[in-house]
């Protein structure tokens, strides 16, 4: 059995779809590569509210310390 030759609008047709298959298989990537993404930017934010719950602990804890040190300090001046 031998082939026809492919005429210009099947061609084109066959071309069409390859490139819809591509575009397809390309916005499936985009959306996993976003959903990726999205967790991990997520992640990232909630390791720095941790973060920043730490640092503003530490400076109460070091803002009390030092008051309670210069109020003995004073406590103690004639």
């Amino acid at each position: 059995m031998t082939e026809q030759p492919l005429t210009q609008a099947q061609d084109h047709d066959r071309r069409t779809g390859r490139l819809e298959g591509i575009a397809e298989q390309l916005n499936y990537r985009l959306d996993s590569m976003e959903r990726t993404m999205a967790a991990g930017f997520a992640e990232v934010r909630s390791e720095m509210r941790q973060q920043f719950r730490w640092l503003v602990g530490i400076q109460l804890t070091t803002l009390t310390a030092i008051g309670s040190l210069l109020f003995g300090i004073l406590s103690k001046l004639p």
